[in-house]
């Protein structure tokens, strides 16, 4: 044999062998539930796959090496969708509450998760037997790991490890600086547009606008958006026109094709708690989603519309104000806290 051949089968047997070592690795993550082995079903895109699996989906392009957002119906996909990331050293998140009527330390405490006696030591200027409404009361919770946590509610909250939205395929930020949130909230977003543009390439970029900051509390113009879980999201136009800005949107100009699939499929993954809409922008969407068959009876849990606006009912509701964009607010993920 010459020594050309030899060094031939070494490397045929030195890939061999990797692939078979990828190969078992591989299926000995699987046999644990970190990789999934996932064949497409028809009407599947990268973005409704992300969706599914609670993934980005720029992931699940990168573990399959893909271009582009389309997939096709019986291909094979790798998801890790229960992926650990690196244990990072876990730093105490700072929290103020202010004193309600009926507030006690040892209350305080436990609502936090806290000791009685931490509390006492952190605020050692008052005194526990004369609290008064309004009192700032300065805690420490456990951190969690480095990830993002939206803390509180949205009207009165915090963000930490806020992640910022960037521009990607069917979406475009107007100011990343306002346009913090958490980790779900990112993917979501993301994740939605992307499977809006995959069906429709043609479809002009949503224009995003607030979240929050990147680290929550007040923001300007909002008595909301202060934990890394509501966004500021422009509608699609008719004619696939791409708007600038959040434009004032009519009951004639709104594609309620779009717009309704982008509504449906995030109320569909159970993450959505509100979408509001000005009344007249729902009616097109409740006129649309009757004609292509959905009955006044599936439609009553998602839109407010045809009822009065003072009946609080359906997740997408009428709120004055929004005819320029739509306000979606997410729930409270597994690793937020103290939040309603």
């Amino acid at each position: 044999m010459s020594k050309r051949r030899f060094i031939a089968l070494l490397v045929a047997a030195g890939a061999l062998f990797g692939g078979l070592a990828e190969a078992a690795a591989e299926n000995n993550a699987a046999e644990k539930g970190k990789v999934i082995h996932y064949t497409v079903n028809p009407g599947d895109t990268l973005g409704s796959i992300a969706l599914q699996f609670g993934v980005d989906y720029d992931d699940v392009r990168a573990w399959n090496e893909l271009e582009g957002l389309t997939v096709e119906p019986g291909q094979e996909l790798i998801v890790k969708s229960d992926k650990k990331p690196k244990k990072k050293r876990s730093r105490p998140l700072p929290v103020v509450h202010r004193i309600r009527r009926g507030d006690t330390f040892e209350g305080i405490a436990k609502k936090y998760g806290v000791s009685v006696r931490k509390v006492r030591r952190w605020n050692r200027r008052l005194n526990p037997r004369r609290l008064q409404i309004g009192q700032r009361v300065r805690l420490y919770i456990p951190g969690r790991d480095g990830k993002s946590v939206s803390w509180g509610s949205a009207n009165r909250g915090r963000l930490y490890n806020g992640i910022a939205l960037e521009d990607s395929e069917g979406l475009n930020v107007r100011h990343v600086s306002r346009a913090y949130g958490t980790k779900r909230t990112i993917q979501l977003l993301r994740a939605a547009a992307a499977d809006v543009k995959a069906r429709w390439p043609d479809a002009p970029e949503m224009v995003v606008g607030d979240l929050s900051y990147k680290r929550g509390g007040r923001i300007r113009g909002h008595s909301s958006h202060q934990s890394g879980r509501d966004a500021d999201v422009s509608y699609y136009y008719r004619g696939n026109v791409q708007l600038p800005n959040l434009f004032a949107m009519s009951y004639e100009q709104i594609d309620a094709v779009k717009t309704w699939h982008l509504f449906k499929t995030l109320i569909d993954t159970g993450e959505v708690e509100y979408i509001f809409v000005e009344r007249d922008l729902q009616r097109a969407l409740y006129e649309y989603a009757r004609s292509i068959g959905y009955s006044k009876e599936a439609l009553a849990p998602i839109l407010q519309y045809p009822r009065p606006n003072h009946e609080r009912e359906g997740i997408i509701r009428h709120v004055s104000g929004h005819d320029t964009h739509f306000h979606i607010r997410f729930k409270c993920g597994p690793d937020d806290r103290n939040c309603d």
